[in-house]
Order: C-alpha cells, then structure tokens, then sequence
C-alpha cells in the first residue's frame, strides 16, 4: 500500500515538473524573440546618426530600453516562481526595485513623447527652438529621476518592516512585487502612486491626442477655405 502511495506521489511530482517545464518553455521563446526583436531595435537606434540626432527616436530608444529590461525582469521572476525557487528578501527586493523602476519608466516617456508630438503639430514654427536634443536629454533624466525616488520611498518603507524578528530571510512565497509589499504602509503607498501615475499619464496622453486632433481639423478647414476662396470670386464675377 505504501509502495502505491508513493509510486503516486513520485507521478504527481512528475506531472507537475513537467507542467512548469511546458509553461516555462511557452512563455520564455516568445520572450527571447521579442528580446531580440528589441535589441535589433535599439541596436539601429544608436547606429544611425539621424536617429541619435532626433528628439521623437531618442525618447523611443528610452522607452524600448525600459520596456526590454522590463520584458527581462518579469521573464526571470516567472521562471523563478515556476521553478519554486524561493529568494531571500534583499535579492527579491533588489529585482522588485529594478521592475518598479523600468515599468513606471515606460508611461511617464509616453508622456513626453505625446507633448512633443503635440508640440510638432500645434507649434510647428517653435518645434525647433522647444524640443531641442538637450531639453530632450533633461526631459529623460527627469523621468529616471522622478522614477528613482519612487523607488528610493518605497525601499525606505521597506527597511522600517521588522526582519530581525523574522526567523530567516528567506522568502516564504516566490519573488513578486506584491509579495514584497510587507505592511499596510507600503501597499497603500504603492496603490495610491500606481493611481496617481496612470490617472496623470491617461490625461496628459488623451490632451495631447485631443489638441493634434483639433488642429488637423483646423488645418484641413483652413485649406478647404483657401481652397472654395478662388471659387467664390469666380462666381461673384
């Protein structure tokens, strides 16, 4: 009877290390493809001058940057979670970090990249003097910036947690963002922030595509206008 048992147990375990093995494998080729596919990206990116010299590319090398690193982060907490493999909190604290950092990184350089379309559009004449390769430059450091010191409250939230009553340090569940939110303190920050930044990037994007919608529609007014214009006098004489 006890031979049966375990001869059941070893099959389950079997089954189930084979499942991990499957989803593993079905998630991780597509995300080497898109690895690749993304650093073929950036590769072209910084190869060409034009590209290097040009506002809307360096702020798209910034996003594909981030979101490429982003890609690689969750990919790896997947196959660590998969695997059953169970971080300390200092090694899952400093992947969570670096996951915060590039996914906050991607809407806030949407953002910029939305104004200077808007600016392209509505203020053509100024474009030049505005979006210039420094203030683009200033432009992505203050959203590194701005995304670090997110990071930096939320790790000083995390070092108040008590560890030293923990009896290890190694985890109990496998690494996730959401498993490093220890106290109250840290998921209401986290929430409220996670609000705050999409709510604002939601408002800024949609602004910015309702002012480059309103004035084509002026434009193309405009051209009809001048276009009816010599008609009109046609008529009249």
């Amino acid at each position: 009877m006890s031979n049966a048992n375990l001869s059941q147990t070893n099959i389950t375990v079997g089954r189930g290390l084979l499942e991990r093995v499957l989803f593993s494998t079905v998630t991780t080729v597509p995300c080497c493809v898109f690895l690749f596919i993304n650093g073929t990206m950036l590769f072209t990116l910084r190869s060409k001058t034009v590209f290097c010299e040009t506002s809307r590319y360096i702020l798209l090398f910034n996003l594909l940057f981030a979101d490429t690193v982003q890609l690689a982060l969750s990919q790896l907490l997947y196959i660590l979670a998969a695997v059953g493999l169970r971080l300390t909190y200092p090694l899952c604290g400093v992947l969570t970090m670096l996951s915060n950092l590039t996914n906050e990184i991607s809407p806030l350089t949407l953002v910029v990249m939305s104004v200077e379309r808007y600016v392209a559009v509505c203020y053509p004449l100024r474009h030049s003097t505005l979006v210039t390769i420094r203030n683009t430059e200033v432009a992505i450091v203050g959203v590194w910036v701005f995304s670090s010191l997110n990071v930096l409250t939320k790790v000083i939230l995390l070092l108040m947690f008590p560890f030293q009553n923990l009896e290890s340090l190694e985890m109990r569940d496998f690494c996730a963002r959401e498993n490093m939110l220890l106290d109250r303190i840290s998921d209401d920050y986290h929430k409220a922030f996670t609000y705050f930044l999409f709510v604002s990037a939601g408002v800024a994007v949609t602004s910015s595509y309702i002012g480059v919608m309103i004035a084509a529609r002026s434009a193309s007014t405009d051209k009809a206008s001048a276009r009816r214009a010599p008609l009109s006098k046609l008529y009249r004489g």
